[in-house]
Protein backbone atom coordinates (compact mmCIF):
# COMPACT_ATOMS: atom_id res chain seq x y z
CA UNK A 1 0.00 0.00 0.00
CA UNK A 2 2.82 2.27 0.75
CA UNK A 3 4.67 1.53 -2.55
CA UNK A 4 1.04 2.54 -4.23
CA UNK A 5 0.69 5.53 -2.77
CA UNK A 6 4.34 7.02 -3.22
CA UNK A 7 3.76 5.89 -6.77
CA UNK A 8 0.40 8.19 -6.84
CA UNK A 9 2.54 11.05 -5.19
CA UNK A 10 5.40 11.12 -8.06
CA UNK A 11 2.51 10.99 -11.23
CA UNK A 12 0.32 13.71 -9.75
CA UNK A 13 3.48 16.01 -8.01
CA UNK A 14 4.18 17.71 -11.64
CA UNK A 15 0.98 18.56 -11.83
CA UNK A 16 0.81 20.03 -8.20
CA UNK A 17 4.20 22.40 -8.87
CA UNK A 18 6.16 20.24 -6.46
CA UNK A 19 8.88 18.71 -8.68
CA UNK A 20 9.24 21.05 -11.21
CA UNK A 21 8.06 24.23 -12.77
CA UNK A 22 4.45 25.07 -14.03
CA UNK A 23 4.53 25.31 -17.74
CA UNK A 24 3.14 29.23 -18.38
CA UNK A 25 1.96 30.08 -21.37
CA UNK A 26 3.26 33.39 -22.43
CA UNK A 27 0.75 36.13 -24.05
CA UNK A 28 1.73 36.99 -27.71
CA UNK A 29 2.20 40.81 -28.00
CA UNK A 30 4.01 42.64 -30.37
CA UNK A 31 4.51 46.68 -30.59
CA UNK A 32 6.57 48.10 -33.15
CA UNK A 33 7.22 52.34 -33.19
CA UNK A 34 4.83 53.50 -36.41
CA UNK A 35 6.85 54.51 -39.21
CA UNK A 36 6.42 55.43 -42.78
CA UNK A 37 8.99 57.41 -44.40
CA UNK A 38 12.47 56.70 -44.68
CA UNK A 39 15.65 58.74 -45.72
CA UNK A 40 17.95 57.76 -48.27
CA UNK A 41 21.27 56.94 -47.52
CA UNK A 42 20.61 57.65 -43.35
CA UNK A 43 19.84 55.15 -40.62
CA UNK A 44 17.18 54.74 -38.99
CA UNK A 45 16.08 52.80 -35.68
CA UNK A 46 12.74 50.50 -35.05
CA UNK A 47 11.48 50.74 -31.79
CA UNK A 48 10.18 46.65 -31.31
CA UNK A 49 8.37 45.20 -28.10
CA UNK A 50 7.10 41.61 -28.73
CA UNK A 51 6.72 39.33 -25.86
CA UNK A 52 8.08 36.54 -27.70
CA UNK A 53 11.23 35.77 -30.21
CA UNK A 54 10.36 38.16 -33.60
CA UNK A 55 11.57 37.64 -37.12
CA UNK A 56 12.05 40.63 -39.52
CA UNK A 57 12.07 40.65 -42.96
CA UNK A 58 12.95 43.17 -45.32
CA UNK A 59 12.59 43.78 -48.85
CA UNK A 60 15.48 45.14 -51.18
CA UNK A 61 17.31 48.77 -50.61
CA UNK A 62 17.95 48.32 -47.12
CA UNK A 63 20.37 46.39 -44.48
CA UNK A 64 20.04 46.05 -41.20
CA UNK A 65 22.81 46.80 -38.16
CA UNK A 66 23.62 43.49 -35.59
CA UNK A 67 24.42 43.83 -31.87
CA UNK A 68 27.92 44.30 -32.40
CA UNK A 69 27.52 47.25 -35.18
CA UNK A 70 27.56 45.08 -38.12
CA UNK A 71 25.67 45.60 -41.56
CA UNK A 72 23.94 42.44 -42.36
CA UNK A 73 22.49 41.75 -45.69
CA UNK A 74 20.12 38.66 -44.43
CA UNK A 75 16.67 38.80 -45.98
CA UNK A 76 14.95 37.13 -42.88
CA UNK A 77 16.63 37.13 -39.24
CA UNK A 78 14.86 35.87 -36.23
CA UNK A 79 15.58 38.24 -32.53
CA UNK A 80 15.41 37.09 -29.17
CA UNK A 81 12.24 39.09 -27.61
CA UNK A 82 14.97 40.67 -25.05
CA UNK A 83 15.91 43.02 -27.83
CA UNK A 84 13.71 46.10 -28.00
CA UNK A 85 15.50 48.02 -31.17
CA UNK A 86 16.73 47.30 -34.42
CA UNK A 87 18.92 50.09 -36.26
CA UNK A 88 18.69 50.11 -40.24
CA UNK A 89 20.69 51.73 -43.16
CA UNK A 90 18.54 53.03 -45.87
CA UNK A 91 20.63 52.83 -49.09
CA UNK A 92 20.31 55.47 -51.25
CA UNK A 93 18.23 54.06 -54.07
CA UNK A 94 16.33 54.80 -56.98
CA UNK A 95 13.34 52.69 -54.98
CA UNK A 96 10.12 54.90 -54.19
CA UNK A 97 9.89 52.80 -51.32
CA UNK A 98 11.11 49.54 -48.99
CA UNK A 99 8.92 47.21 -47.48
CA UNK A 100 9.45 45.35 -43.66
CA UNK A 101 7.75 43.37 -41.67
CA UNK A 102 8.08 41.88 -38.42
CA UNK A 103 6.12 38.56 -37.02
CA UNK A 104 6.12 37.21 -33.65
CA UNK A 105 4.09 34.27 -33.28
CA UNK A 106 0.93 34.72 -34.65
CA UNK A 107 0.93 38.32 -34.94
CA UNK A 108 2.33 40.21 -37.88
CA UNK A 109 3.36 44.24 -38.48
CA UNK A 110 4.39 45.64 -41.95
CA UNK A 111 5.33 48.76 -43.21
CA UNK A 112 5.90 50.44 -46.79
CA UNK A 113 8.52 53.03 -46.04
CA UNK A 114 8.15 56.01 -48.83
CA UNK A 115 11.63 57.42 -49.46
CA UNK A 116 12.99 61.04 -49.42
CA UNK A 117 15.99 62.54 -50.03
CA UNK A 118 18.69 63.02 -47.52
CA UNK A 119 19.49 67.05 -47.39
CA UNK A 120 22.44 66.29 -45.13
CA UNK A 121 25.33 64.37 -46.33
CA UNK A 122 24.82 60.58 -46.44
CA UNK A 123 27.11 57.82 -44.72
CA UNK A 124 28.74 58.00 -48.32
CA UNK A 125 27.89 60.75 -50.54
CA UNK A 126 29.00 62.45 -54.32
CA UNK A 127 28.76 66.02 -52.69
CA UNK A 128 31.28 64.78 -50.21
CA UNK A 129 33.42 63.43 -52.95
CA UNK A 130 33.32 66.59 -55.39
CA UNK A 131 35.03 68.48 -52.79
CA UNK A 132 37.45 66.34 -52.45
CA UNK A 133 38.36 66.06 -56.22
CA UNK A 134 38.09 69.74 -55.92
CA UNK A 135 40.45 69.87 -52.85
CA UNK A 136 43.20 67.47 -54.56
CA UNK A 137 42.94 68.97 -58.09
CA UNK A 138 43.67 71.95 -56.30
CA UNK A 139 46.01 71.61 -53.19
CA UNK A 140 48.23 68.59 -54.54
CA UNK A 141 49.02 68.52 -58.60
CA UNK A 142 51.93 67.06 -59.89
CA UNK A 143 51.76 63.85 -58.01
CA UNK A 144 54.18 62.24 -59.71
CA UNK A 145 55.64 59.03 -58.73
CA UNK A 146 59.21 59.37 -57.85
CA UNK A 147 60.77 56.18 -59.30
CA UNK A 148 60.32 58.08 -62.66
CA UNK A 149 63.80 59.28 -63.41
CA UNK A 150 61.77 62.34 -66.40
CA UNK A 151 60.82 64.58 -63.36
CA UNK A 152 61.26 65.80 -60.53
CA UNK A 153 62.02 63.13 -58.38
CA UNK A 154 58.19 62.74 -56.59
CA UNK A 155 58.38 65.31 -54.14
CA UNK A 156 55.16 66.76 -54.89
CA UNK A 157 53.48 63.18 -54.71
CA UNK A 158 55.48 62.57 -51.40
CA UNK A 159 53.80 65.94 -49.86
CA UNK A 160 50.35 64.91 -50.65
CA UNK A 161 50.82 61.37 -49.77
CA UNK A 162 51.66 62.99 -46.18
CA UNK A 163 48.82 65.15 -46.52
CA UNK A 164 46.26 62.29 -47.02
CA UNK A 165 47.89 59.94 -44.41
CA UNK A 166 46.76 63.02 -41.94
CA UNK A 167 43.34 63.15 -43.52
CA UNK A 168 42.93 59.14 -42.85
CA UNK A 169 44.09 59.78 -39.56
CA UNK A 170 41.18 62.49 -39.05
CA UNK A 171 39.13 59.69 -40.11
CA UNK A 172 39.50 57.82 -37.62
CA UNK A 173 41.23 54.39 -38.70
CA UNK A 174 42.77 52.03 -36.18
CA UNK A 175 46.17 52.36 -38.10
CA UNK A 176 47.65 54.56 -40.73
CA UNK A 177 51.01 54.34 -42.58
CA UNK A 178 52.76 55.70 -45.83
CA UNK A 179 54.80 52.55 -47.10
CA UNK A 180 58.47 52.48 -47.08
CA UNK A 181 59.86 49.31 -48.23
CA UNK A 182 63.57 49.04 -47.34
CA UNK A 183 63.57 47.26 -50.85
CA UNK A 184 61.40 49.38 -52.73
CA UNK A 185 61.37 52.73 -51.29
CA UNK A 186 59.65 54.62 -54.24
CA UNK A 187 56.49 53.18 -53.62
CA UNK A 188 54.57 55.55 -51.22
CA UNK A 189 51.08 53.80 -50.64
CA UNK A 190 49.06 55.81 -48.47
CA UNK A 191 47.33 52.63 -46.30
CA UNK A 192 44.73 52.96 -43.69
CA UNK A 193 43.28 49.87 -41.27
CA UNK A 194 40.27 49.42 -39.57
CA UNK A 195 40.90 45.90 -37.69
CA UNK A 196 37.72 43.48 -38.14
CA UNK A 197 36.11 41.86 -35.04
CA UNK A 198 35.73 38.63 -36.22
CA UNK A 199 38.64 37.83 -38.98
CA UNK A 200 41.42 40.56 -38.62
CA UNK A 201 43.83 38.49 -40.72
CA UNK A 202 41.13 38.56 -43.67
CA UNK A 203 41.10 42.36 -45.55
CA UNK A 204 39.02 43.88 -47.84
CA UNK A 205 40.72 46.35 -49.59
CA UNK A 206 39.44 49.56 -51.42
CA UNK A 207 41.67 51.63 -53.39
CA UNK A 208 43.01 53.35 -56.55
CA UNK A 209 46.54 55.29 -57.70
CA UNK A 210 47.07 58.71 -56.16
CA UNK A 211 49.96 59.34 -59.04
CA UNK A 212 49.04 60.59 -62.46
CA UNK A 213 51.12 60.54 -65.61
CA UNK A 214 54.30 62.67 -65.44
CA UNK A 215 55.43 64.55 -68.38
CA UNK A 216 56.20 63.18 -71.62
CA UNK A 217 54.10 60.17 -70.35
CA UNK A 218 52.25 58.81 -74.05
CA UNK A 219 50.13 59.08 -75.64
CA UNK A 220 48.53 62.59 -74.46
CA UNK A 221 52.06 63.97 -72.81
CA UNK A 222 51.29 63.73 -69.46
CA UNK A 223 49.31 65.68 -66.69
CA UNK A 224 49.45 67.86 -64.05
CA UNK A 225 45.97 67.08 -62.66
CA UNK A 226 44.95 63.82 -63.68
CA UNK A 227 41.23 64.79 -62.57
CA UNK A 228 40.19 61.08 -63.78
CA UNK A 229 43.08 59.29 -64.09
CA UNK A 230 43.21 58.54 -61.73
CA UNK A 231 42.43 61.64 -58.69
CA UNK A 232 38.65 60.53 -59.67
CA UNK A 233 39.81 56.61 -58.31
CA UNK A 234 41.29 58.10 -55.33
CA UNK A 235 37.79 60.43 -54.57
CA UNK A 236 36.19 57.28 -54.38
CA UNK A 237 39.10 55.26 -52.61
CA UNK A 238 39.14 58.34 -49.89
CA UNK A 239 35.30 58.95 -49.77
CA UNK A 240 34.91 54.99 -49.10
CA UNK A 241 37.19 55.53 -46.60
CA UNK A 242 35.60 58.00 -44.11
CA UNK A 243 32.47 56.04 -43.60
CA UNK A 244 34.57 52.78 -43.35
CA UNK A 245 37.08 54.10 -41.02
CA UNK A 246 34.39 53.90 -38.26
CA UNK A 247 32.01 51.00 -38.91
CA UNK A 248 32.07 47.63 -37.67
CA UNK A 249 33.04 45.16 -39.84
CA UNK A 250 34.07 41.16 -39.52
CA UNK A 251 36.95 41.72 -41.77
CA UNK A 252 39.97 44.34 -41.66
CA UNK A 253 39.02 47.06 -43.50
CA UNK A 254 42.06 48.23 -45.93
CA UNK A 255 41.38 51.63 -47.96
CA UNK A 256 44.46 52.83 -49.94
CA UNK A 257 45.74 55.47 -52.25
CA UNK A 258 48.71 53.03 -54.71
CA UNK A 259 51.81 54.82 -55.88
CA UNK A 260 53.80 54.44 -59.41
CA UNK A 261 51.01 52.63 -61.29
CA UNK A 262 51.60 54.45 -64.24
CA UNK A 263 54.92 53.22 -64.34
CA UNK A 264 53.80 49.39 -64.30
CA UNK A 265 51.26 48.76 -61.40
CA UNK A 266 54.45 48.77 -59.04
CA UNK A 267 52.54 50.23 -56.04
CA UNK A 268 49.95 47.64 -55.74
CA UNK A 269 52.24 45.04 -56.52
CA UNK A 270 54.71 46.59 -53.55
CA UNK A 271 51.78 46.12 -51.47
CA UNK A 272 50.49 42.59 -52.11
CA UNK A 273 54.14 41.40 -51.81
CA UNK A 274 54.74 42.41 -48.57
CA UNK A 275 51.48 41.59 -46.88
CA UNK A 276 52.29 39.82 -44.01
CA UNK A 277 52.42 35.92 -44.29
CA UNK A 278 49.34 35.18 -41.88
CA UNK A 279 47.44 37.83 -43.96
CA UNK A 280 44.93 37.01 -47.22
CA UNK A 281 42.62 39.67 -49.00
CA UNK A 282 39.00 38.46 -48.98
CA UNK A 283 38.44 40.53 -52.47
CA UNK A 284 39.87 44.18 -53.60
CA UNK A 285 37.78 47.45 -55.10
CA UNK A 286 39.71 49.44 -57.99
CA UNK A 287 38.38 52.32 -58.80
CA UNK A 288 39.86 54.38 -62.01
CA UNK A 289 38.95 56.37 -64.04
CA UNK A 290 35.56 56.62 -62.59
CA UNK A 291 34.13 60.37 -63.07
CA UNK A 292 31.38 59.81 -65.41
CA UNK A 293 29.23 57.36 -63.98
CA UNK A 294 25.85 56.73 -64.25
CA UNK A 295 23.38 58.72 -64.12
CA UNK A 296 25.33 61.01 -65.83
CA UNK A 297 24.67 61.70 -69.71
CA UNK A 298 26.31 63.29 -72.44
CA UNK A 299 25.79 66.99 -73.16
CA UNK A 300 23.40 67.32 -76.29
CA UNK A 301 25.74 70.07 -77.74
CA UNK A 302 29.96 69.55 -78.20
CA UNK A 303 32.27 70.76 -75.67
CA UNK A 304 35.55 72.66 -76.64
CA UNK A 305 38.32 71.67 -74.30
CA UNK A 306 40.94 73.43 -72.79
CA UNK A 307 43.46 73.21 -75.70
CA UNK A 308 40.92 73.37 -78.30
CA UNK A 309 39.37 69.93 -78.22
CA UNK A 310 36.26 69.03 -79.60
CA UNK A 311 34.05 66.52 -77.66
CA UNK A 312 31.03 65.03 -78.33
CA UNK A 313 30.14 62.03 -76.80
CA UNK A 314 27.15 59.14 -76.97
CA UNK A 315 27.95 57.64 -74.12
CA UNK A 316 28.98 57.32 -71.22
CA UNK A 317 29.69 53.68 -70.19
CA UNK A 318 30.26 52.26 -66.47
CA UNK A 319 32.04 48.67 -66.58
CA UNK A 320 32.70 46.28 -63.25
CA UNK A 321 34.89 43.41 -64.21
CA UNK A 322 34.98 40.10 -61.34
CA UNK A 323 38.53 38.23 -61.19
CA UNK A 324 40.82 36.63 -59.16
CA UNK A 325 38.28 33.83 -57.52
CA UNK A 326 37.27 30.01 -58.53
CA UNK A 327 34.60 29.94 -60.96
CA UNK A 328 31.75 29.41 -58.83
CA UNK A 329 33.29 32.24 -56.49
CA UNK A 330 32.91 34.76 -59.23
CA UNK A 331 29.34 33.81 -60.57
CA UNK A 332 28.50 34.73 -56.92
CA UNK A 333 30.50 38.00 -57.54
CA UNK A 334 28.85 38.67 -60.40
CA UNK A 335 25.19 38.22 -58.62
CA UNK A 336 26.34 40.49 -56.22
CA UNK A 337 26.51 43.19 -58.74
CA UNK A 338 23.07 42.42 -60.35
CA UNK A 339 21.40 42.64 -57.08
CA UNK A 340 23.03 45.89 -56.11
CA UNK A 341 22.36 47.63 -59.15
CA UNK A 342 18.73 46.08 -60.49
CA UNK A 343 17.76 45.54 -56.86
CA UNK A 344 19.02 47.29 -54.26
CA UNK A 345 19.94 50.40 -55.88
CA UNK A 346 17.15 50.32 -58.83
CA UNK A 347 19.31 51.81 -61.23
CA UNK A 348 17.71 52.45 -64.51
CA UNK A 349 20.54 52.47 -67.05
CA UNK A 350 20.10 54.10 -70.70
CA UNK A 351 22.07 53.48 -73.98
CA UNK A 352 23.42 56.74 -73.03
CA UNK A 353 24.79 55.88 -69.85
CA UNK A 354 24.86 52.20 -69.33
CA UNK A 355 25.85 49.62 -66.63
CA UNK A 356 27.58 46.03 -68.01
CA UNK A 357 29.70 44.00 -65.64
CA UNK A 358 31.08 41.00 -66.75
CA UNK A 359 33.65 38.46 -66.04
CA UNK A 360 36.96 39.37 -67.18
CA UNK A 361 40.69 39.81 -66.52
CA UNK A 362 42.87 42.69 -67.40
CA UNK A 363 45.78 44.06 -66.12
CA UNK A 364 45.10 47.77 -66.96
CA UNK A 365 45.14 48.72 -63.72
CA UNK A 366 46.09 47.98 -59.65
CA UNK A 367 43.38 45.11 -59.94
CA UNK A 368 45.57 42.98 -61.58
CA UNK A 369 48.12 42.84 -58.53
CA UNK A 370 45.24 41.35 -56.59
CA UNK A 371 43.70 38.66 -59.06
CA UNK A 372 47.67 38.06 -59.96
CA UNK A 373 47.88 37.03 -56.66
CA UNK A 374 44.20 35.03 -56.59
CA UNK A 375 42.76 37.76 -54.46
CA UNK A 376 39.28 38.13 -55.86
CA UNK A 377 38.07 41.61 -57.26
CA UNK A 378 35.90 44.04 -58.24
CA UNK A 379 36.99 46.43 -61.23
CA UNK A 380 35.25 50.26 -61.43
CA UNK A 381 36.08 52.14 -64.69
CA UNK A 382 34.02 54.35 -66.41
CA UNK A 383 36.15 56.95 -68.38
CA UNK A 384 33.17 59.01 -70.45
CA UNK A 385 33.15 56.72 -73.54
CA UNK A 386 35.36 56.14 -76.11
CA UNK A 387 36.09 60.04 -77.16
CA UNK A 388 36.39 60.99 -73.29
CA UNK A 389 39.17 58.35 -72.56
CA UNK A 390 41.21 59.31 -75.32
CA UNK A 391 41.29 62.96 -74.71
CA UNK A 392 42.38 62.93 -71.22
CA UNK A 393 44.14 59.98 -70.86
CA UNK A 394 47.67 60.94 -69.87
CA UNK A 395 46.77 64.25 -71.21
CA UNK A 396 46.57 68.12 -70.03
CA UNK A 397 43.17 68.17 -70.72
CA UNK A 398 42.81 65.76 -67.63
CA UNK A 399 41.40 68.79 -65.89
CA UNK A 400 38.63 68.87 -63.54
CA UNK A 401 37.07 71.88 -65.22
CA UNK A 402 37.16 69.82 -68.57
CA UNK A 403 36.00 66.93 -66.74
CA UNK A 404 33.13 68.82 -64.64
CA UNK A 405 31.46 70.20 -67.98
CA UNK A 406 31.59 67.04 -69.57
CA UNK A 407 29.43 66.07 -66.62
CA UNK A 408 27.04 68.86 -67.19
CA UNK A 409 27.83 70.70 -64.11
CA UNK A 410 29.23 69.86 -60.53
CA UNK A 411 25.73 68.23 -59.58
CA UNK A 412 26.33 65.82 -62.42
CA UNK A 413 29.91 64.57 -61.63
CA UNK A 414 28.67 64.22 -57.70
CA UNK A 415 25.93 62.00 -59.28
CA UNK A 416 27.95 59.81 -60.76
CA UNK A 417 30.23 59.76 -57.67
CA UNK A 418 27.62 58.73 -55.29
CA UNK A 419 26.08 55.63 -57.90
CA UNK A 420 29.78 54.53 -57.56
CA UNK A 421 30.44 54.90 -53.47
CA UNK A 422 26.72 53.26 -53.06
CA UNK A 423 27.36 50.14 -55.47
CA UNK A 424 30.99 49.76 -53.29
CA UNK A 425 28.99 49.86 -50.17
CA UNK A 426 26.60 47.48 -50.79
CA UNK A 427 29.00 44.86 -52.41
CA UNK A 428 31.34 45.72 -49.50
CA UNK A 429 28.80 44.67 -47.13
CA UNK A 430 28.05 42.00 -49.46
CA UNK A 431 32.17 40.27 -49.12
CA UNK A 432 31.99 41.22 -44.88
CA UNK A 433 28.72 39.05 -44.76
CA UNK A 434 30.40 35.93 -46.71
CA UNK A 435 31.95 32.84 -44.85
CA UNK A 436 34.76 31.27 -45.53
CA UNK A 437 33.86 29.64 -48.66
CA UNK A 438 34.37 32.95 -50.39
CA UNK A 439 37.80 33.12 -50.79
CA UNK A 440 40.17 33.51 -54.36
CA UNK A 441 41.78 30.64 -55.77
CA UNK A 442 44.51 30.91 -53.28
CA UNK A 443 42.12 29.31 -50.88
CA UNK A 444 42.30 25.41 -50.18
CA UNK A 445 39.67 24.33 -48.07
CA UNK A 446 41.42 22.53 -44.94
CA UNK A 447 41.08 18.77 -44.82
CA UNK A 448 39.45 16.71 -42.14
Amino acid sequence: MRWLLLTLLMLLAPLGGCFGENSVEIEEQLSVSEVSTATRGQYMTLEVDSTVDWTFNRSDGLFYVDEFGVLRDSIETTFSAEIKSLELLILDSERDAVEISITAGELAWNATLTLQDSEELMLVDGRRAYDTIDMLTTSHNNRWCGSASVHEGGSAYESAAEAMADEMWGMGFDFVEVTRYDDDPDQLNVVGYNWGRVNPDEYIVVGGHFDIAYVFTPPGGGTNEGANDDTSGSTVSLEMAQALAVMEFDHTVVAALWACEEEGLLGSQAYVNHLPENVTVKAYMNFDMVSLNYPIIPLSEPLIGPGGEVFSASKYDWEISIAGASESNMQIMYDWVGTTIDGDLSYQPTDANPITWQIAESCASDHCSFFSADYPTFNFFSPGGEISFWQEWHSPSDTLEFMTAKAGGQAGMASGFNSLVWTSMDLFVRVDNSDSTFQGRWYEAPTE
